[in-house]
């Protein structure tokens, strides 16, 4: 095995042991939910950037006190996390306005916090607006100079800050792109590499891949599927394609892939580029994207044989975007299998459904 392949699998199983490990030397770690929260600010601030993960195997019965059955299932994970100390070594979490469950996780935990029904980590919210205009775009502005603030960023350090997300950035998107060719990279192998990234040291991580990316096993062929819809809590979707001879090239929403991204370019200021950068962004679930020509594009782009649509039963944003993505996949032709309201931990044959649609597409031109 790689170094890389042996620091995903202690990671995955652990996916706290470094972040721990960190805190244990008196140094601060900063939680965060999503790919919308600006981790340049976190590295600026000296601290350990811990993305973190809505767990499958996360006990949730104690949250059903507090929160609603609306509130999607990884979001449901990280407070039931949360209530149970789990997240205690963290100094901080910030949670994004711009994911509904994420958004009001936030003013949960605070009223609870005021309570005094649960302690943990101080809750932090950044107000991002995504909407394509003048007076959003200087709203975010202000809201990320308030969260630079509350995490003590030094404005010197946020240069080297974004070099380094850059560094990783341009990995990850080199690791996406490798899935393309014929064959390509195993499309669960990059998942998990995706979902690594942000749980590691970035040292030891981005080194780690760096090497690997030049021997990179491209053994995958077969259909060619993107996937669409709610992120999955891990790979078990890629390998249902996988065990049915196709691969996963590219996702679509906001799933783990969403980390590869455009490099974030400075413009007159650090810390207005990186607001800008975040406020335009495509990534996250209230991004205001045309979602039916950019997913019609990307199946261009990979000359993907098949698109798999799969929502969870808690799914709410992506859903006002699935009537115009189904026309434009109907009207190209694309063979497309449609999951809606599925259970977020696979238990409902979803697997079994996938391998049939993959076995439909085999011979397909």
């Amino acid at each position: 095995m790689t170094a890389l392949d042996l620091l995903i699998d202690a990671t995955l199983r652990d996916p706290f042991g470094a972040a721990r490990t960190h805190a244990r030397t008196g140094r601060r770690v900063i939680g965060y939910v999503g790919a919308d929260v600006p981790v340049e600010l976190i590295i600026a601030a000296g601290a350990f950037p811990l993305r973190v993960p809505g767990l499958p195997q996360t006990d949730v019965a104690a949250v059903d006190e507090y929160l609603e059955s609306s509130f999607t299932a990884d979001v449901r994970s990280i407070a039931a996390q949360y209530l149970r100390g789990d997240l205690d070594f963290l100094d901080a979490v910030i949670l994004p306005r711009s994911n509904d469950s994420a958004q009001r996780l936030y003013y949960y935990l605070c009223e609870m916090r005021s309570r005094g029904l649960t302690a943990g980590p101080t809750p932090l919210i950044f107000d991002l607006a995504k909407i394509p205009r003048e007076s959003s775009r200087v709203h975010t502005r202000w809201a990320t100079s308030r969260l630079a603030e509350e995490l003590g960023v030094e404005l010197e350090a946020l240069p080297g800050a974004v070099e380094r997300r850059n560094r990783r950035r341009n990995l990850l998107t080199r690791c996406s792109d490798m899935r393309i060719p014929e064959p390509g990279l195993c499309g669960s192998a990059v998942d998990r590499i995706f979902r690594t990234a942000d749980l590691c040291e970035a040292e030891s991580f981005d080194t780690a891949l760096t090497l690997w990316l030049t021997a990179a096993p491209a053994s995958a062929g077969g259909p060619r599927v993107v996937l669409a819809g709610s992120s999955p809590p891990d790979d078990r979707l890629h390998r249902s394609v996988e065990s049915a001879g196709g691969n996963i090239v590219a996702e679509f929403g906001d799933h783990a892939a969403s980390a590869a991204v455009l490099q974030l370019l400075p413009g007159a200021g650090f810390l207005e580029a990186i607001a800008d950068h975040y406020q335009s962004s495509d990534a996250g679930p209230r991004a205001f994207i045309d979602s039916s020509s950019a997913i019609e594009g990307l199946v261009k782009s990979v000359k993907a044989n098949g698109v798999i649509v799969w929502l969870t039963e808690q799914e709410d944003a992506l859903n006002w975007r699935l009537p115009g993505e189904m026309s434009v996949l109907r009207r190209s032709g694309i063979p497309t299998l449609l999951l809606t309201r599925r259970r977020w931990d696979g238990t409902d044959g979803a697997a079994g459904e996938i391998i049939e649609f993959i076995n439909t597409l085999k011979g397909a031109p």
